[in-house]
């Protein structure tokens, strides 16, 4: 033991000194909008959903073609989209706006749906009704929200629920001192909705460029109804006959609305002051159909901050896996960069069950469009003879499911890998989650675990992003419960064969104790472990599987132990 000690010291020793100099954690530059809202009193932060904390210095999350639709009028209204519901005294436009766009790509799958809901979103991610068991985000009950805290929600399989499972009427029986909740009305619903794929697009303060029109476009035509967000102000004078709106000064986003729709066509001088090109989004909001027309809006194409913050999610699905591990509880809010243009990141779990777990998907995060990435699959902790599951380029900034290409079952600890590549000398940004030591942010109750994130330029050295750089990777792994065969019928009138004996033994059993980094040395040979055993079958696995089956046959018929 003193050896392999040895070893490992130095082995952690020389990762230190390769990847000091190779990784910058960054920060990102505060935008004009997050340093306007920490200007903010703390009462009025709470009436003022968080703008996004990063600047945008560039356009991202194009999916597929950028190329226009040539339609200057579509809408989702008729058939994608459930009717406009109403918040009240709520705070929560932002879980309205979110589950509508949820509800609209269901709709767009064909998968029937009532509403989703609002309550359990809002009461999942807030901490100011009860002390949370569980790490949820750092903001008061009924103070507005992000669309992000719904991206955290429905990744870590938190929600969605049915609206009859926890009616909107709770929230305003709770403001109203009508009713109280407990924390286990809240956390034991479980999600009956899977989403794959959350997508964003971030354009600077500004109008929307021709690119986003474009994309948004194609997005909802493709995958149904979007999230977004404006300044609003039903008293101001930026409304005519409250139904088209154009806000063309500076200000912060503090309304959520779903985009659903567009007409080309809305004039320039169909606005209060006149836009500076023809055409709008066709808005959902979440007012009732007494404000503007039955509850829509036009909102020009031309508005500072429609096309700032938009989120959508698709590939929705009731395939709701058994188990999710992830360690960004709460979702990515700072960027990782990198000198190398090939990075890995590198997650490993310990599997949770003693039943066969089957891996369903691999959800991880993306920058931007256009990034090459492999995933591979490791079925041990050593992060050593991955092998490759899956292999693409990101279609947009957010998050991507994929499924392996080959049937995984994981071992007691296993390891995800995902490659990200460029064509650039310095990295595109890493989106990682981390925990913020500010007393404003949302995040700041998120933890940080040691010896499982990690990041390597080569996919052989690696270090430890907890302790060495305080974040957590953004992958996500899910995998369904294999049920075990039902037991064979003992024949009761059969001999038992008393003396018939069946070692079982760990596949990794004689590895234990090696950690990241470690060379493992055997009793009786110094060489180091190449090729640990995985959790992928294979035809070797098949054939001896097959033979063990034929002789099992062969003396069940022969001793008449069990009935066959």
């Amino acid at each position: 033991m003193k050896k392999l000690a040895v070893i490992i010291s130095i082995l952690f020793m020389s990762v230190t000194n390769v990847f000091a100099a190779d990784i910058d954690l960054e920060l990102c530059e505060y935008s004009e909008e997050y340093i306007s809202w920490l200007n903010l009193s703390e009462k009025e932060r709470q009436n003022v959903p968080m703008p996004n904390m990063c600047k945008n210095t560039d356009e991202s999350g194009l999916i597929g073609s950028s190329k226009s639709y040539s339609m200057s009028y579509f809408t989702l209204q008729d058939n994608y989209i459930l009717p406009v519901r109403n918040q009240d005294i709520t705070d929560d436009c932002w879980a309205f706006s979110t589950l509508a766009a949820i509800e609209s790509n269901l709709l767009k799958n064909s998968i029937s749906t009532d509403y989703l809901s609002v309550s359990h979103l809002e009461l999942m991610t807030q901490n100011s009704l009860y002390t949370p068991s569980f790490i949820t985000f750092n903001r008061p009950f009924n103070g507005g929200g992000k669309q992000e805290y719904t991206t955290a929600y429905v990744l870590n399989y938190w929600g969605p629920i049915k609206e009859n499972d926890m009616p909107f009427s709770l929230l305003t029986n709770i403001l109203n001192n009508n009713t109280k909740i407990t924390q286990n009305d809240i956390i034991n619903k479980k999600a009956i909705i899977d989403v794959d794929d959350i997508f964003y697009l971030n354009n600077p303060q500004g109008a929307c460029s021709t690119d986003s029109i474009n994309t948004i476009k194609q997005y909802l035509v493709n995958h149904g109804a979007l999230s977004a967000s404006i300044y609003f102000d039903i008293k101001s004078d930026k409304y005519i006959n409250n139904a088209y709106y154009y806000y063309n000064d500076f200000n912060i986003s503090n309304h959520a609305l779903t985009i659903v729709g567009w007409n080309d066509n809305i004039e320039t001088n169909s606005f209060k002051t006149s836009s500076t090109r023809k055409g709008a989004w066709i808005v959902k909001n979440s007012y009732g159909t007494n404000v503007g027309d039955n509850g829509y809006y036009y909102v020009s194409y031309d508005d500072i901050n429609i096309c700032t913050n938009i989120v959508g999610f698709y590939n929705t699905n009731l395939d709701v896996s058994d188990e999710v591990y992830y360690y960004d509880d709460l979702g990515t809010n700072v960027t990782l960069t990198s000198k190398s243009n090939i990075n890995y990141i590198a997650n490993i779990y310990t599997k949770k069950n003693k039943e066969t777990e089957k891996i369903d998907k691999v959800t991880f995060a993306t920058s931007k469009e256009g990034i090459n990435y492999t995933v591979y699959y490791a079925s041990n902790a050593s992060l050593k003879n991955y092998e490759e599951i899956a292999k693409g380029t990101t279609s947009h900034a957010g998050y991507m499911s994929i499924i392996p290409n080959k049937d995984i079952f994981i071992t007691d600890k296993y390891s995800i890998i995902v490659k990200y590549e460029t064509d650039s000398k310095t990295s595109d940004e890493i989106p990682v989650a981390m925990q913020s030591t500010s007393k404003t942010s949302p995040y700041n109750s998120f933890n940080i675990t040691n010896g499982v994130s990690f990041i390597s330029t080569d996919g052989t050295s690696w270090i430890d992003l907890g302790e060495k750089l305080n974040i957590q990777s953004s992958i996500r792994v899910y995998t369904s419960i294999e049920k075990a065969e039902e037991t064979p019928l003992i024949d009761d009138e059969a001999p038992i064969n008393d003396n018939a004996t069946a070692n079982l033994t760990n596949p990794n059993g004689e590895y234990e104790g090696v950690t990241l980094g470690d060379t493992a040395l055997t009793t009786d040979s110094s060489e180091t472990i190449e090729n640990p055993k995985t959790g992928i079958i294979n035809g070797q696995i098949i054939v001896v599987i097959l033979l063990g089956v034929s002789i099992l046959i062969y003396f069940r018929r022969k001793n008449k132990i069990y009935k066959i």
